[in-house]
């Protein structure tokens, strides 16, 4: 028997086999020889003697693991794989401690189909072997295709520690650790970066390393990353989709654009390439390629965040109805708890924004669902107090738009009437590059006296410059727009923070102590819809700037208006105009045959579909005129043509309605219920002009009809606006300035106070 046993120790199975054969003939009931003759017939591959030898040795041995376990091996190898799994789980009850049974019960069990407990026997088998990397390294693959995060976290923590150095371990961790959206991504980067001292060549590593950085904003490490992920796998299409992410926020677009496409060439199933291509066309302003390729994405995952983003890029060119189909799917995830932040896919707060039927506890619900993404952010060490009272409060102003854009050309005139020995500005800009000779980035050049780019830095690198700075009170002027950077406040870098003028409603964001509002945006008794306490300024909660320069006004004919026509000017973006405002324009016309509707040249789709409903409705589509896109001040001088600014809902006219009042032309307002949809309310109000406000979309429709068959009210109306345009609060920046400045104090007198943010009232 020795000498058997040693040529089946040595490889030597054939004459192992043979002297074991010998044995069993002249001793039947010798168990050991029959085990080993079984063992050694399983291994020659006579798998059906095998069976039938080892049946015989386990009779005689029953309390055999072994022998168990090498008649399931037998088993399986002849296809019966019922009594395969039996007979090894009877060796992993007489053998409970070794490893080797449950490996092999296993492998049975995953064979058949039994994923789950295959996964449980390996784990098993591997915590006793932990110094087995293999075996580890077939537990994660198992647990890759289940697919429990909670799970995998578990076994790589456990892999780790016996071995440290397992690279696949410290690549799956870190993996996990990224997508997890409470995971510490500090941790993350030294796994991911350990795994890639063991293993460089792994292109998953540096990709999800990429995507790390990205989330940090630490943009030209991840470019880096990104790039090394996908020379490593030329044809790895999610390489591509996560080095083209980080390029769009880098603002290479146009590369970015490129790097999706190449995913979706290499794999047209890559259902995060056909999103982040949605995402770039829409920052370049391609919104029917935006449409396609988020219908493309959503057909793939109709996730949350891709529903709502493909709706708003169907509005952008009015295809209402796959806007409307797409809502109602959300809406319907919505109801079934579908902003859960385990799908790592929250809907944007501001697309929702346009969403008609929204509601204010819905609108606070997402912001914060969004918001709940920076939890991990966190808050910087509280830092000393000051030593006495320095004599101006250091402001620091965080934007992307400090250059010729909506929020520079509203606030330019404000910043330049702030009293400078009270208010100390510093403008930490993350924007994209200026071309020469911006006249709006010299102004505030010229006003803000300290000036730090924070685009090249992480959120936590601009945070800290803030700290280090001295900001006393930090205004976030971007909100959760394009291009939002809300990771930096996140940090807490500042002692009192706020949000203003980017974001017309509540951020839902918990390191923000105040939005800065008035009574019309935020009503007295509304304050629950916010998560910030309410700054409310008097007026209106917009400024403006006295020094727009009004451009020439063309001749009618040169802009494609009739002489003799109405004009009713609705200068809105294509999302804001919705199937239902757009009705009532056409109500209008048909019942004012003399009024044109004066709309913004778009895409052209968009513009198929407003002239196939004016078709529809029995209006010439001629009476449609299509303004090309033109500089400001070119476009104030030409909207002076116009007899009267139409309103948009549920998204007001924010910026539009103060471009056409100060142009001369009387803006009509319907008043909501939310922010967004009471701006105009507010801008029309602070114009004087009350009586130009709705409340309704039926009072909307009759003043607006009233006012097209009034010639005279019209005419009184342009000159009341002309005549008082320099002294109406609307316009007056340095009133706004001293309001502003006054609400900033009172936000800084609580804190040095000791006493927590709470609703402030600036009164006259």
């Amino acid at each position: 028997m020795s000498e058997a046993a040693a040529h089946f120790a040595a490889g030597r199975h054939a004459q192992a086999a043979e002297l074991a054969r010998g044995l069993c003939l002249r001793h039947e009931g010798a168990g050991p020889a029959h085990k080993l003759l079984g063992s050694a017939l399983h291994l020659l591959g006579e798998h059906g003697e095998a069976v039938r030898v080892l049946r015989r040795a386990v009779e005689l041995l029953p309390e055999d693991g072994q022998a168990w376990s090498n008649l399931g091996n037998a088993l399986a190898a002849s296809d019966e794989q019922l009594d395969s799994i039996a007979a090894h789980r009877r060796a992993v009850a007489l053998l409970p401690d070794a490893a080797t049974p449950r490996y092999n019960l296993a492998c049975a069990l995953l064979e058949q189909g039994e994923r789950i407990e295959a996964l449980e026997q390996f784990w098993l088998a591997y915590e006793r072997a932990p110094q087995d990397a293999g075996l580890a390294g077939l537990c994660r693959e198992l647990l890759l295709e289940l697919g429990d995060a909670g799970l995998k976290q578990a076994f790589c923590r456990l892999n780790l520690k016996h071995l440290p150095q397992d690279a696949g371990a410290l690549a799956m961790l870190g993996a996990l650790l990224v997508d997890d959206p409470a995971g510490d991504k500090a941790e993350a980067e030294h796994l991911l970066r350990a795994a890639l001292a063991q293993a460089p060549e792994d292109a998953p590593s540096w990709s999800n390393l990429c995507v790390l950085l990205r989330e940090q904003a630490r943009l030209a490490e991840a470019i880096e990353a990104g790039r090394r992920a996908a020379v490593l796998a030329p044809e790895w299409a999610l390489a591509f989709s996560n080095l083209g992410a980080v390029l769009r926020d880098a603002g290479a677009w146009g590369e970015a654009k490129q790097c999706f496409m190449q995913a979706l060439t290499k794999d047209g199933e890559c259902v995060d390439a056909w999103y982040n291509l949605g995402c770039v066309c829409v920052d370049l302003g391609e919104h029917e390629e935006a449409r396609a390729a988020f219908v493309g994405a959503v057909s793939r995952a109709p996730r949350p965040a891709w529903l709502l983003q493909g709706a708003h890029a169907c509005r952008q060119v009015a295809d209402w109805d796959g806007a409307e189909l797409m809502e109602a799917e959300l809406a319907r995830q919505m109801a079934d708890g579908g902003l859960s932040l385990a799908s790592g896919h929250c809907p944007s707060p501001f697309a929702w924004l346009s969403t008609p039927g929204a509601t204010a506890e819905a609108q606070l619900r997402v912001a914060r669902n969004f918001a709940a993404q920076f939890e991990g952010s966190a808050p910087l060490p509280e830092r000393a107090a000051r030593d006495g009272e320095r004599s101006a409060l250091r402001i620091g102003l965080l934007s992307a738009d400090f250059r010729d854009h909506a929020t520079a050309h509203l606030m330019a005139g404000m910043l330049e009437a702030l009293d400078p020995a009270r208010f100390h500005l510093i403008a930490y800009d993350y924007g994209p590059p200026v071309r020469e000779g911006d006249a709006y980035r010299q102004r505030l050049r010229a006003v803000i006296p300290e000036w730090v780019s924070v685009a090249p830095m992480s959120d936590l690198e601009a945070a800290q410059r803030m700290r280090a700075d001295g900001v006393d009170i930090a205004i976030d002027l971007k909100g959760w727009t394009q291009g939002y950077r809300a990771g930096i406040l996140a940090h807490r870098p500042a002692p009192v923070q706020m949000q203003w003028l980017g974001f017309p409603g509540s951020m839902g964001a918990p390191w923000l102590d105040y939005i800065i509002a008035d009574a019309v945006v935020i009503p007295s008794g509304a304050e629950t819809g916010y998560s910030e306490q309410v700054l409310r300024l008097p007026g209106c909660y917009q400024p403006n700037d006295r020094r727009r320069e009004i451009g020439e006004t063309p001749a009618r004919v040169a802009l494609g208006l009739p002489d003799d026509a109405v004009v009713l000017a609705a200068f809105h973006q294509y999302y804001k105009i919705t199937r239902d405002t757009f009705a009532l324009w056409l109500r209008v016309l048909l019942q004012c045959p003399q009024a044109v509707l004066w709309l913004l040249d778009g895409p052209a789709s968009a513009k198929a579909v407003f002239i196939r409903e004016a078709a529809a409705a029995g209006i010439d589509p001629a009476r449609l005129v299509w303004a090309p896109r033109v500089p400001a001040a070119e476009h104030l001088g030409r909207l002076g043509q116009a007899d009267l600014a139409l309103d948009a809902f549920p998204v007001n006219a924010h910026t539009t309605a103060s471009d056409a009042l100060w142009a001369g032309v009387p803006q009509v307002a319907l008043c909501g219920d939310s922010f967004v949809s009471r701006v105009s309310a507010s801008i029309v109000g602070a114009a004087g002009l009350p009586q130009l406000v709705a409340r309704d979309a039926a009072g909307y429709e009759a003043l607006v009809l009233d006012l097209v068959g009034d010639g005279r009210r019209r005419a009184a109306l342009r000159a009341q606006l002309r005549g008082t345009r320099e002294q109406v609060p609307l316009f007056d920046a340095q009133a706004f300035a001293r309001h502003f400045g006054m609400g900033l104090e009172l936000a800084w007198a609580r804190h040095r106070q000791g006493l927590p943010a709470a609703h402030i009232d600036v009164t006259g």
